[in-house]
């Protein structure tokens, strides 16, 4: 007889320092989204495993093992009274207790020797009713626009992940791409960000590669941050100082009453045009919205998804547990990123439109980084400049 266990406390993983009743509200509310959804699908009930979506209705919550897989280990079941944790043996101790701490749901937990088909499972819970699965990307597709609209908490979550991603690494001539990117993984680790798209490119790489893989190419000029032992080349101002004024026509045109996908993408060539770069939209996508999932969507010159921020949730008294949420909600704060780019540099940051629209935040500013500014109508909009560290003939920065 094996002895029993410590006992075990679990730690509380959510950095954006949300209490257990805040993460309970959020977790009704987005239930009750997902419940309106279904009845608007004529379905029964609703799984939700793919990783993004188990993340957004748990505000946060960790469902996979392996990050190169968009499933996970446990999924959530909903129907029009219960919403279930379904998963094995091994896993759900851990979600419970770490990744669902305080939310109100029951658990369907097999030996994971025994275990059957997530489908299986939801289909026996719903006694054969009517049941859409995330991994159909149908039901995936229907969700985007839940996803899409943040919630307070969301919001808060999102803010502080913006502020610690501003993070500085101390790059100098002689590091290769991988050593480079081992100090960016290094502080986002230490910070509680899972890294799962890492870029880095030094000298041509920067100018030929859009979407380049850390290699053991090494330092000497310049890096995605750029580093000269010299003054900045003229060409590479000239076309920074175009790309950060495309970046700004963006979000000037995000804030745009009603604006739509198309109409940002539209003033985004226009932009383009203006600074003498006309082509360069056709060798890269120009961004888009963002969320839970990393590309919730590209814009492109026809595309018309929303970027006014309405989306009416139709909430009844709801009462699970100790919370209780009576209200008609408008969720109407949505996340963007816009990514233009001409060959050798790209301004890019993850930004809210704040509700009530007219009014960009950019999540991932960095109040020591340098800026240059565009003025767009009446709104002047601040986007990272290069940054110049000048080095000493060991390749050490020099104090500024």
């Amino acid at each position: 007889m094996q002895p029993p266990s410590p006992p075990y406390h679990a730690p509380f993983n959510d950095l954006a320092g949300s209490d257990v009743h805040e993460g309970q509200v959020d977790f009704v509310l987005k239930v009750e989204q997902v419940r309106g959804l279904l009845v608007k699908l004529n379905a029964d009930a609703g799984v939700l495993s793919l990783a993004h979506n188990f993340a957004w209705i748990t505000g946060g919550g960790r469902n996979h093992i392996f990050q190169a897989t968009e499933g996970g280990v446990g999924s959530i079941y909903i129907d029009a009274t219960r919403v279930v944790l379904i998963t094995n043996n091994i896993e759900g101790h851990r979600l419970k207790l770490e990744e669902l701490s305080g939310l109100d749901l029951e658990v369907f937990e097999e030996p994971w020797h025994m275990c059957q088909s997530v489908q299986a499972v939801a289909t026996s819970i719903a006694n054969g009713s009517s049941v859409q699965f995330d991994t159909d990307g149908s039901f995936d597709n229907a969700l985007a626009p839940l996803r899409q609209a943040l919630t307070p908490l969301d919001i808060r979550r999102f803010r502080q992940l913006g502020h610690d991603c501003t993070v500085h690494t101390h790059v100098r001539p002689g590091l290769t791409e991988w050593a480079i990117g081992a100090a960016i993984s290094q502080a986002c680790v230490a910070r509680g960000i899972d890294m799962v798209f890492l870029l880095k490119a030094a000298d041509d790489r920067v100018d030929a590669i859009r979407h380049p893989l850390p290699t053991t190419n090494v330092l000497h000029h310049k890096a995605m941050l750029v580093l000269c032992d010299t003054r900045i080349p003229d060409d590479l101002r000239k076309r920074h100082d175009a790309v950060t004024f495309v970046d700004a026509a963006a979000l000037a045109a995000t804030a745009a009453p009603l604006a739509i996908s198309g109409y940002v993408f539209r003033a985004i060539q226009a932009a383009y045009t203006s600074t003498g770069f006309a082509n360069e939209y056709t060798l890269h996508h120009q961004g888009g919205g963002t969320g839970y999932k990393s590309r919730e969507w590209k814009a492109t010159p026809t595309s018309e998804v929303g970027a006014a921020r309405v989306f009416p949730v139709e909430i009844g008294q709801v009462c699970t547990g100790l919370v209780c949420v009576s209200r008609m909600a408008s969720l109407q704060t949505k996340r963007f990123y816009w990514n233009p780019s001409i060959a050798g540099t790209k301004s890019e940051d993850t930004v809210l439109l704040v509700e009530g629209g007219g009014r960009i935040e950019v999540l991932t500013a960095d109040g020591d980084w340098p800026q240059v500014r565009h003025t767009m109508g009446e709104i002047t909009y601040s986007r990272p400049d290069i940054l110049h560290i000048q080095v000493d003939a060991a390749g050490n920065p020099l104090p500024k």
